[in-house]
């Protein structure tokens, strides 16, 4: 009798301990998401299917909140390789860090410079065209305005890294005048930036 009573204690113990066993807990995934490029600041956001235990990480911050957890740096430039580690599993945080203040396009050259002045018209109508260099290739447009900001009526384009202004007959620049180069342009990461160039023609000698 005694032996099949040990018998049932045992079971009912152990029954009751199945109940205690911490689920598994799957890394669901990252935002920003694995392999992107973020910035020195960033935050990244862990996603699990269960909240995680015993939450490590070395060489940043984490910090827990139920289903997810919050990973701040600040982060070295250049390659960034994290090891997360929670009870029953881990997993490898892949970044590419960036500078914090990404460079936007510029004007690195062309036909004229800002605050130019003594322009001389004839050498540029002859030219045909104003041609704009900037500092990557970008995307977006170019306009030559009047010192009072109109439309100066001459057909604008951005191929590349330069942008070009051809001139329309009838449209000639005018000596002893202010015009404005007007362009809005982006690069391929998305750094969006306004430039004007304002220059003067020179008197009719």
């Amino acid at each position: 009798m005694r032996f099949w009573l040990m018998i049932a204690v045992f079971i009912l113990v152990g029954c009751g301990g199945d109940d205690d066993v911490a689920p598994v807990v799957e890394f669901l995934g990252a935002n920003p998401p694995i392999g992107a490029t973020i910035t020195p600041n960033a935050i990244i956001t862990l996603a699990f299917d269960n909240p995680p235990t015993d939450v490590r990480i070395k060489n940043a911050v984490i910090i827990p909140s139920g289903e997810t957890a919050i990973v701040t740096g600040p982060f070295q430039q250049g390659p960034l390789s994290l090891m997360v580690h929670w009870t029953g599993g881990s997993t490898t945080l892949t970044y590419l860090v960036s500078s914090c203040c990404p460079e936007s396009p510029r004007v690195s050259g062309g036909s004229v410079r800002d605050e130019e002045m003594d322009v001389d018209p004839d050498v540029i109508n002859s030219a045909g065209q104003i041609e704009i260099q900037f500092s990557e290739d970008v995307t977006g447009y170019i306009v030559l305005q009047t010192g009072s900001g109109e439309d100066f009526g001459w057909l604008g384009k951005v191929e590349g890294s330069t942008g070009i202004l051809e001139l329309v007959k009838g449209r000639e620049l005018r000596n002893h005048t202010a015009y404005v180069i007007f362009c809005k342009v982006a690069d391929v990461k998305g750094n969006e930036v306004e430039l004007r160039i304002v220059f003067v023609t020179g008197e009719k000698e």
